[in-house]
């Protein structure tokens, strides 16, 4: 869903555009991190102590980062075997209502991910593991991620009702 016209809604959709190309980077960065996970521990018998953790963190950057992009698109997993029964007006009023409810658990991730990561900084949490990494940086991924999903809703909902007062279909 592409938008046209204002600069602060392009903007919204350039930084989705750049979330996308980040989870690219950290799908090939795994990539390579779990075949030399593999190549060393069973050809070198020697595995090394950060592979997990390290990918575990870049799976979660991958999937949040992501989701505002994947929104842009319109390829999230929704049900519309019944929505395109209905006429045109009432499918966009019913995306600005989904729109709404996703908006909503956005703002829920977004203000309980940055509570628990200033909680991780303040109390200087740190991985149980060697890697010993600042607790803060992962939990921070899930209140950004999010952060961009909203971002990427309202430029949607802003669409739907454009669609519903100009009465446009397209």
């Amino acid at each position: 869903m592409k938008v046209t016209g204002r600069p602060l809604l392009r903007f919204i959709e350039q930084l989705n555009r750049l979330g996308s190309l980040v989870s690219q980077c950290c799908l090939v960065l795994l990539l390579v991190l779990v075949f030399h996970e593999v190549i060393a521990r069973y050809l070198f018998n020697s595995p090394t102590l950060y592979s997990v953790e390290l990918s575990e963190y870049l799976l979660i950057l991958l999937a949040f980062i992501a989701a505002g992009w994947v929104m842009q698109e319109d390829r999230h997993v929704r049900m519309q075997s019944f929505v395109h029964l209905l006429p045109e007006r009432m499918q966009h009023f019913l995306a600005c209502l989904t729109s709404g409810i996703v908006f909503l658990f956005c703002g829920v991730l977004i203000w309980y991910g940055f509570k628990a990561a200033y909680i991780a900084w303040r109390g200087e949490y740190h991985s149980s593991s060697l890697l010993n990494m600042p607790m803060w940086v992962p939990y921070l991924i899930i209140p950004l991620g999010s952060l961009l999903l909203a971002l990427q809703v309202i430029v949607q909902f802003c669409t739907h009702v454009d669609k519903l007062l100009t009465g446009d279909n397209r």
